[in-house]
This record gives structure tokens, C-alpha cells and sequence, in this order.
């Protein structure tokens, strides 16, 4: 086991960082990184100060997925156990992710591959600088795909570009990747930290309780019917009453005072 944390955490005015620092396999994560990981965002989840999480990667990568050193392809039952402990831990961390009542934002500074890609895929907004890079990998490996895409793909990216991008082993540049809403943002690489900083501060000075609401609908809409979304829809609504920022932003609005003090500036 390295001496070096393969998970970092850091929380600051609100702004809870977790950074992949396996940059020497390009952030690939092992069972040891993604229980760290799954225990991160329980962390956030936790603490009132946390208003958003960002994930990015340490050195030159974002996530190359899972790591596959140390998996024996000789032993069969030793290869299927060390998959399933791995896929065990992956999802419980994505459900953790997808259902954190913050906003994810994904800052992706370099690759993004397979396991890695599907971060993406789960988080609520992500940006890329021009050197990201983005691979489904499944097909390369040999090994059916998940880290959630079956879940988050083709409803990112419709249903044939989500095939072409599978079957073909295709990678996609972080232009193309913005094209094809995997990314909402690109920026050059010298002005990236500045504008991830940036969405964060706005995202973590928001309304987190109506961020959760959005988040919570947008994830569930997919599989429910519309009469469902639109009860969820109205008991949010009174929820939402019950605290003070309804009332704080209603009277604004009712004195004409009409502005958008929390426009998230993704430009």
C-alpha cells in the first residue's frame, strides 16, 4: 500500500475538492481509492458547510478507470472476484454520487476513460480543458461496459452516437466532447483552474436544498410517468416554501428587484 493518500479531500468556504491522486497510472482507481472515494463523498454529504463537490484528477489525467494491475488472467475465480469487488465498490460510489444532495461538477483536466468517463457521464456539470480526452475503452479491454453508461449515456448523448461511441472505440477530443453535451464547457488550458474555481464559488454560493430538488427530479424523471414527476414537482414546491430563501427571494421579485444574483457564468 502506497504512503501517498490515492484520495484527496479537501474542503474549503464551501468548496469540498476531491482529487484523484494516482496520477503515476493516470488516476486509475483500485478497490483501496474507491472506498477512500465512497468515504469522501459521505463526508460531504455530511457537513452543512459543503455547498458543492468538485472531482478532478492530479497530474495530467482525470480517471483512466479502473486499475487493472494486480488481476490474475490465469485464475479464473480469482479474476471474477477481484472484478466483482471492484464493480462492487465503483457503484456504490456513482449511487453515492448521483445521489448526494449537492452539485457535482467534474473538472476534467486529461483523460477520461472507461470508469473514468462514466464519472463524467454522472456528474451534474462538467468542463474540460483542451487537453481532456474521452474513451469508452469497454470494447478495447475485452470487458462489457459499466461504471453507469448504460445508465447515463445515451440519455446524454442519444441513443446512436452512444453506440457509435461504443462500438467503435472511438475517442473523442474535448471539442467534440462539449458537441456532444458530454462536457458543457471546454477552456484553454492556462485559463481552466480559474474557471473551475469560478463555477464552483457560484455553484456553492446557491441554493443548495433547490439544487438537491433539481437533481433529485431530473434522476428520477427518467423513469417516472409524468403524472408522477409533476406530484414530486409540487411537493418540492411547498417544501421549498418552508425556508427562508423563498421568502428572501419572492419579496425581491414581487418589489421588481428581478435580477439573477446567482447566475452560474459558464462562459
Amino acid at each position: 500500500m502506497s504512503d501517498t493518500k490515492p484520495i484527496i479531500l479537501d474542503i474549503t468556504d464551501g468548496i469540498a475538492t476531491i482529487t484523484f491522486n494516482r496520477p503515476e497510472v493516470k488516476n486509475s482507481l483500485d478497490v483501496e481509492a474507491l472506498s477512500e472515494l465512497f468515504t469522501a463523498f459521505g463526508t460531504c454529504e455530511d457537513r452543512n458547510d459543503v455547498g458543492v463537490v468538485v472531482l478532478t484528477g492530479a497530474g495530467d489525467a482525470f480517471c483512466a478507470g479502473v486499475n487493472l494491475k494486480g488481476y490474475s488472467l490465469d485464475n479464473r475465480e480469482e479474476l471474477r472476484a477481484g472484478f466483482r469487488e471492484v464493480a462492487m465498490w465503483w457503484h456504490q460510489m456513482l449511487h453515492r454520487m448521483v445521489r448526494i444532495q449537492k452539485p457535482v461538477l467534474c473538472a476534467v483536466n486529461g483523460i477520461a476513460v472507461g470508469g473514468g468517463l462514466g464519472l463524467v457521464l454522472a456528474s451534474d456539470i462538467a468542463v474540460c480543458n483542451e487537453k481532456a480526452s474521452f474513451f469508452a475503452s469497454w470494447m478495447a479491454n475485452g470487458v462489457a461496459n459499466d461504471g453507469g453508461s448504460s445508465y447515463s449515456l445515451t440519455k446524454i448523448v442519444g441513443f446512436r452516437r452512444a453506440m457509435e461511441l461504443m462500438l467503435t472505440n472511438r475517442t473523442l477530443t474535448a471539442a467534440e466532447a462539449v458537441e456532444w453535451q458530454i462536457c458543457n464547457r471546454m477552456y484553454k488550458n492556462e485559463d481552466f483552474a480559474a474557471n473551475v474555481s469560478k463555477i464552483a464559488r457560484q455553484l456553492a454560493d446557491g441554493p443548495t436544498h433547490l439544487q438537491a430538488y433539481v437533481k433529485e427530479t431530473f434522476h428520477e424523471g427518467w423513469r417516472r410517468s409524468l403524472e408522477e414527476c409533476t406530484e414530486y414537482e409540487c411537493q418540492n414546491i411547498l417544501k421549498s416554501l418552508d425556508n427562508p430563501y423563498a421568502a428572501e427571494r419572492l419579496g425581491a421579485f414581487k418589489r421588481g428587484k428581478r435580477n439573477n444574483p446567482l447566475m452560474i457564468d459558464l462562459m
